[in-house]
């Protein structure tokens, strides 16, 4: 019989939790998204799976198993935006805890610290199992790759963190069988998954534009949140609206896409990926040739966008 996304996704947050003897996937926040290779998981029909290498923070281990098993997971990258995102995939529903026991595959969400998948086969009925990635090593945010004491990835007992409440499947998702190469079709060696614009990515632009390269895109206004939105929350420095100096690496990039550049603000303001800046970035990647999906260039930096920016990292048309 054919696994279903929903006991697929269980089962590969299983895998990266369980260290089989070796040094397993550890936690950072540094190198969350994965580190450019891939592994293949075997699940218990025999479907095969591809997911990232690599360690990963809490979120990123859920998201990363989500897509490993075909879900498009749309602009989720950290716990303050994964109820949001992930509500938009048709596939969970949202509930508050105490109204009703987790199921296996279902998640657990604190908002603005923590996620776990339960993985208990009976749900919370008779004591629910968490898979979740808690700390490095060194008890900070990053450390040696890999689990160096086998609890930077784990799984425990159910205990109340808080959770806010829980990302419930409305149904088991689709069918999976044979071999699902998504993750590996979308993998580069150098940037990662193309579909999301992470730290490898500003670096890789950073270094051609001849600007600062610390991987961190600077001041940039939390309103540009639903303009640029695939991209990896800890590579962007978000403030509020009008303070903030915003970026060097994004004005360079404004004046090679041929933005108007105004000194305050009005039109496209100098420093900040606005609608404008994408759209005229998204219309420069199509004047090279590169699709950027089937909207154009129409002011939105999604996962399209994303792997026509990494095409253009690749033909270095950045320091052009």
């Amino acid at each position: 019989m054919a696994i279903t996304q929903r006991e697929a996704f269980a089962q590969v947050m299983e895998h990266l939790v369980t260290h089989d003897g070796g040094s397993g996937h550890g936690y950072s926040q540094y190198n969350r998204m994965g580190d450019g290779t891939t592994e293949t998981i075997r699940l218990s029909d025999g479907t095969t799976v591809t997911i990232a290498g690599g360690d990963r923070d809490c979120s990123s281990a859920v998201i990363m198993a989500l897509r490993a098993v075909g879900i498009n997971t749309f602009g989720a990258t950290y716990t303050g935006n994964m109820r949001e995102q992930l509500l938009k995939t048709g596939l969970f529903g949202w509930r508050k805890m105490g109204v009703k026991s987790a199921q296996r595959g279902d998640i657990y969400l604190n908002e603005k610290r923590h996620t776990a998948v339960c993985i208990s086969p009976y749900g919370s009925m008779r004591g629910d199992l968490l898979a979740q990635f808690s700390i490095s090593e060194r008890g900070t945010i990053s450390g040696t790759k890999g689990d160096q004491n086998a609890r930077e990835s784990n799984i425990k007992a159910y205990y109340s963190y808080p959770w806010d409440g829980t990302l419930y499947w409305l149904n088991d998702g689709k069918t999976l069988s044979g071999t699902n190469t998504e993750v590996a079709d979308n993998t580069d060696a150098d940037l990662g998954d193309v579909r999301y614009w992470g730290p490898k990515f500003t670096r890789a632009i950073q270094k051609q534009l001849g600007t600062t390269v610390d991987g961190v895109i600077s001041g940039q206004w939390e309103c540009n949140q639903r303009s640029f939105w695939a991209v990896d929350q800890g590579c962007v420095e978000w403030t509020k609206t009008g303070k903030g100096v915003g970026s060097d690496m994004v004005l360079a990039l404004q004046r090679k896409v041929g933005c108007a550049i105004y000194p305050v603000v009005g039109g496209v303001q100098a420093r900040q990926m606005t609608n404008g800046t994408i759209h005229k970035h998204q219309q420069w990647l199509m004047d090279h040739g590169i699709s950027v999906g089937s909207c154009g260039a129409d002011g939105y930096h999604g996962p399209d966008t994303n792997r026509a920016v990494a095409q253009a990292i690749k033909r270095k048309l950045y320091a052009a």
